[in-house]
């Protein structure tokens, strides 16, 4: 297989690659020295990604910036764009403290720095980040909440196409998206080769609203380096003595135990397994894979260009005990 698979991502109507580019890791943040920035992003536009998802808070502003730059190298209308506003002590609100996530003069600036940061007149996608955090004042049961309101206007004068979500809590997701409300939905750490909460409630409402699914997280953050490098002493030595480091446990260890021995039976990397994990699950309409270098991006295409997994190894996956 080398051609990608697009999904319509909702309601939107967006048929988007389904391995996006997630846009935190590839900051400053991480140590990331803008010329590797510049080559993962390349990378990702020279292969046909074109779901691309940041935040002003990514980096503080330098995520939205390079990927504008990067707009401006390959052209607009190569890539589909989400971004988000929330965490507003990391952008040009700070001086408003907590007053701003109800200001909607604040928010409204936020905004549009973001689109002065991505050098565009208009994104597709503006998300409520952390739509759980009570300084937003949001409803769950209605929506209602200054952002919603200033989002819809902005959607209104076309400045927006759609209205997202982006947070960690499955179950807070549930709600706002059963209001009808909003667009799109990015639950991060929803689905792993360990977890998929959001393969509940989440994506029952999600399907009811024709909403669009965006997956971040699924190398598990807290388990990046044992679901990235197949460590199968050190989970056995757990095992054996039984002394867990922080956050382990025995069942989780074994379970890993068990992954190791998929990928080796598949002759896969455990990026590559968990890439087309993912993949193999249609309701999933993209997975916004981050990047700290090149050869992780180009890892993640080749694995995506490669398909899903089969069904009897997603099988063994959830199975894994």
């Amino acid at each position: 297989m080398s051609e990608w698979i697009k999904r319509r991502l909702g309601r939107t109507n967006l048929k988007v690659t389904a391995l996006g580019l997630g846009g935190f890791q590839y900051t400053g943040e991480f140590g990331v020295s803008r010329e590797e920035a510049d080559r993962v992003l390349d990378h990702a536009f020279d292969a046909g990604i074109n779901y691309h998802d940041t935040a002003e808070m990514y980096g503080f502003g330098e995520g939205e910036e390079l990927l504008g730059r990067a707009l401006r190298r390959h052209g607009r209308d190569r890539a589909y764009i989400s971004t988000k506003v929330g965490w507003l002590e990391r952008t040009v609100a700070r001086n408003r403290g907590e007053e701003a996530y109800r200001d909607a003069v604040a928010l409204r600036r936020v905004i549009k720095h973001s689109l002065w940061l991505l050098q565009c007149d208009h994104v597709d996608i503006m998300m409520i980040h952390e739509p759980n955090a009570p300084l937003w004042g949001l409803d769950a049961r209605t929506g209602d909440s200054v952002i919603t309101d200033v989002l819809e206007l902005l959607k209104e004068e076309g400045v927006i196409g759609a209205i997202g979500l982006g947070c960690w809590m499955c179950d807070t997701l549930v709600d706002l998206v059963e209001t009808g409300r909003f667009d799109v939905a990015l639950v991060a750490g929803g689905y792993s080769l360990l977890k998929q909460p959001m393969s509940g409630r989440f994506m029952a409402a999600a399907k009811k609203h024709d909403i669009g699914v965006v997956l971040g997280g699924a190398f598990a953050q807290g388990w990046a380096s044992d679901l990235i490098v197949k460590q199968p002493e050190v989970m056995q030595r757990m095992i054996d003595t039984g002394e867990y480091r922080q956050g382990m446990d025995e069942a989780t260890a074994r379970k890993l135990l068990a992954f190791y021995k998929i990928a080796d039976d598949l002759n896969m990397t455990m990026p590559e397994m968990t890439v087309r994990f993912v993949l193999a699950n249609e309701d999933i309409h993209t997975h916004v894979a981050g990047a700290r270098c090149l050869d992780h991006v180009a890892e993640n295409v080749r694995a995506a260009l490669a398909g899903p997994l089969a069904k009897d190894a997603v099988r063994r996956i959830l199975d894994a005990k």
